[in-house]
């Protein structure tokens, strides 16, 4: 998969310091060279974690606010040691005996 910039949202306004994720797009084979990295895809949320001093907001792409569901995630990025970051990723329950399960 290669990555794209998801649409612009039309529905409703984009919070205050909210970014775009990128999105994995189809692609025949995987892109190959010193300049690529590939991971292992996990089914789960995806989550814009935006970091600005002691402020932490987590957000899915549709803008919904995850900072309260998310509460250890969100303390992990506050930790960071640094003053600003911004975090584009999947959030995953990673357990020996858990199923994944999604919301629809």
């Amino acid at each position: 998969m290669l990555w794209r910039v998801s649409r612009p949202l039309r529905s409703r306004s984009k919070p205050d310091g909210f970014i775009l994720p990128c999105q994995p797009a189809l692609a025949d084979r995987p892109p190959s060279g010193p300049g690529w990295l590939h991971e292992i895809k996990f089914d789960g949320y995806r989550v814009i974690a935006r970091k600005d001093g002691d402020r932490v907001r987590l957000w899915a792409r549709t803008t919904s606010d995850y900072s309260k569901a998310f509460t250890r995630m969100r303390d992990a990025v506050a930790a960071l040691p640094v003053e600003s970051a911004v975090l584009d990723g999947e959030a995953t329950l990673c357990a020996r005996h858990a199923r994944q399960r999604r919301k629809v």
